[in-house]
């Protein structure tokens, strides 16, 4: 091959290259922007707004307002700079260097989920996690090109619009904490009869730990996995330079119960709901996505009141069964032989009234 034909073959190469990097380019360019066009409208008043989910009975009558039960925002001159390191720590390294997405994170989650061949996951940024709790399912079958553009593309426009305080702010006031409480000052008071502003390190740990998954890590019915998490918060604070090893070794030493007040029950419902309530939760998030703790929906379901009621009688009293002792367990699921209708779900006996949506034995079917 001469010099000529190599460079006449050269540039039909490089310009077929440029052509499909263009029109790479511009199709991406394309769906974005008709992706983002779907997206709903930036409001302050959303991100701040108490929703709630009503849930029915089979009457359609109320039987629990989920999200109305305890909410006690926190200003953003309340709330400690450990809770802000905390936080940032585990959930958002560069929080306070991005415009709302964050390059470096979502190269490494390409890599990552390349890797492990898994989907669109581990590159939200504090604020996109905000956005999706005011605006998305939070379902990970949902993580589409179309909704992480849609995120992105509202994170963006939010951190122009709110600075880093007040989006901080949102957030923390915005995520559910577990056992009927939402935010972490409304946390802070119902665990440990104190503000934000009086908590101590590992305390504050424990809470900025707990929105990825609230009921997983209650120290109250699961202290073990809130302790581990706990400790990989305390973890990357000390790493990031937030903590001295002093006050790590301190904090991670500090039993998960420290402070911990007796619970007492936030619930809008009778506790003899709580199983089916959970049930009902559980079935909608896996149906559409959305949480009910953090998404305002209604919904109605097959629950007949009386029966569930009969069905916790039949169980917490002597009246119809004279069970050997209080260790003596049962579980049970009632349904309508003529239509398949769930009526009734309760999973033990001598449930605490104080713990919302603990486990449910009816439907554990590896015990």
């Amino acid at each position: 091959m001469n010099k000529q034909t190599f460079l006449r073959i050269a540039k039909y190469v490089s310009i077929s290259l440029l052509t499909v990097f263009i029109a790479a380019v511009m199709l991406g360019g394309g769906l974005f922007l008709y992706y983002v066009s779907k997206a709903p409208e930036l409001s302050e008043s959303k991100l701040v707004a108490t929703t709630s989910s009503k849930i029915y009975d089979s009457n359609d009558e109320l039987i629990a307002d989920l999200g109305s039960e305890r909410r006690v925002n926190a200003q953003a001159n309340e709330i400690p700079t450990d809770l802000v390191n905390a936080i940032v720590s585990i959930e958002d390294h560069r929080f306070f260097n991005h415009r709302g997405i964050d390059t470096i994170r979502i190269l490494g989650a390409t890599l990552r989920n390349l890797r492990g061949g898994g989907g669109l996951q581990g590159a939200s940024t504090l604020t996109q996690q905000l956005i999706k709790l005011t605006y998305f399912s939070t379902s990970t079958s949902d993580q589409t090109l179309s909704r992480k553009a849609q995120e992105a593309w509202l994170a963006v426009q939010l951190e122009q619009k709110a600075t880093k305080q007040e989006i901080l702010t949102y957030y923390i006031n915005k995520v559910y904490m577990s056992n009927g409480n939402y935010g972490m000052q409304t946390a802070a008071q119902s665990y440990y009869g104190k503000d934000l502003k009086d908590l101590s390190i590992p305390q504050l740990a424990l809470l900025a730990g707990m929105p990825q998954a609230p009921n997983q890590y209650d120290p109250y019915s699961h202290p073990e996995a809130a302790q581990e998490r706990r400790n990989l918060v305390l973890s990357e604070m000390k790493g990031q330079g937030y903590i001295s090893a002093e006050q790590y070794e301190k904090a991670i030493n500090t039993p998960i119960t420290d402070g911990l007040q007796s619970l007492k029950s936030a619930n809008s419902y009778p506790p003899y709901m709580d199983n089916y309530l959970k049930e009902v939760i559980d079935q909608v998030e896996q149906e559409t996505g959305y949480n009910l703790l953090t998404t305002g929906m209604d919904v109605y379901t097959n629950v007949d009141p009386k029966v569930q009621q009969h069905l916790w009688d039949i169980y917490n009293t002597d009246e119809y069964v004279n069970y050997p002792d209080d260790e003596m367990q049962v579980a049970s699921t009632i349904v309508d032989v003529t239509n398949g209708k769930v009526i009734a779900q309760l999973g033990s006996r001598q449930q605490s009234s104080n713990v919302s949506f603990g486990i449910n034995q009816a439907v554990e079917t590896n015990r």
